[in-house]
């Protein structure tokens, strides 16, 4: 029997075969999923389904650094004792270890470059499936960095102008 992600791939598959379309939106096709009853609600284990909601609470916690720049007020380290894999959370400013902050920045790092060498793949497929096209992904994000940090820096004198205005 196939997993619940090989049945979402399938079904999503038959969909992009009924629409013909150049890409799909994912409400779509659930509607349409749903409909068919190629997708039906599965049984969920409250624990699981509040610490979902729970750690998507954490991650997007953000607090302003006194230079204006955000940053995540908790930090998220997998660890791995004994063949077991849990998650510890420890708030950025007063929690975790000088080893807990080490391994969640190697972590991290890990994880982008993990992020990047996929989008660098990606792109060398579809430039040899669509040849005439000039795709490049640059690794380089020394520039995106300074971007955003400077439209982050001006957003923020922007919105305490407005404040002091009202």
């Amino acid at each position: 029997m196939a997993n619940r992600d090989e049945q979402i791939l399938r079904a999503w598959d038959e969909w992009e075969e009924i629409t013909g379309a150049e890409a799909n939106n994912p409400d779509d096709f659930i509607a349409w999923a749903l409909e068919t009853k190629k997708l039906v609600p599965q049984m969920q284990d409250l624990r699981r389904l509040f610490r979902k909601q729970v750690t998507s609470a954490l991650r997007q916690a953000l607090k302003r650094d006194e230079a204006g720049f955000s940053y995540r007020a908790k930090q998220c380290v997998l660890i791995i004792e004994e063949g077991a894999q849990y998650h510890l959370w420890f708030d950025t400013d007063k929690g975790g270890t000088p080893n807990l902050r080490q391994k969640v920045t190697r972590q991290r790092r890990d994880a982008v470059a993990s992020d990047v060498y996929r989008a660098v793949c990606d792109v060398e497929h579809m430039s040899k499936v669509f040849p005439g096209e000039q795709l490049n992904f640059f690794t380089d994000f020394t520039d995106d960095v300074a971007e955003r940090r400077a439209a982050e820096l001006l957003a923020n004198d922007n919105a305490e102008d407005d404040d002091e205005a009202a």
